[in-house]
């Protein structure tokens, strides 16, 4: 991330939203800014993550996965564990990013980038029938 969008994420996200703490450091919250990811947490429990063009991280992961004959899903949660929808396995194995159903690092690896994320949000369904 370069030091221009750096420092005007730390404007933005100085203070916290909810309780209003500036401090980060020795208990008080913490600042982490790595390739194209900043975090800033508080000691109130408030925590934001944004890639480098400030759009939220909703950090995904893989719930569950079952099988229906020959189709194969996985049931996304977000970080609050709030329910995102489903997605195809059999998609996703003729991308390259799963080699069996049980097999999930890859997928919310993927999934956690913003062309993941684009697909995903593309290719979620919320009924299984």
């Amino acid at each position: 991330m370069n030091a221009l969008k750096s420092v005007q994420l730390m404007r933005k996200y100085a203070n916290c939203k909810e309780c209003g703490n500036d401090k980060v450091g020795n208990g008080e919250g913490a600042l982490l800014i790595e390739d194209d990811i900043f975090k800033r947490s508080c000691k109130c429990g408030w925590s934001i993550e944004v890639d480098e063009n400030d759009n939220p991280l909703l950090n995904l992961s893989i719930a569950a996965w079952a099988t229906i004959g020959p189709r194969k899903i996985y049931e996304i949660h977000d970080k609050d564990d709030r329910f995102f929808g489903y997605v195809s396995v059999n998609e996703l194995q003729k991308m390259g990013y799963v080699k069996r159903i049980d097999h999930c690092k890859k997928a919310e690896e993927f999934f956690n980038t913003p062309d993941g994320l684009a697909w995903v949000k593309k290719n979620r369904f919320f009924i299984v029938m």
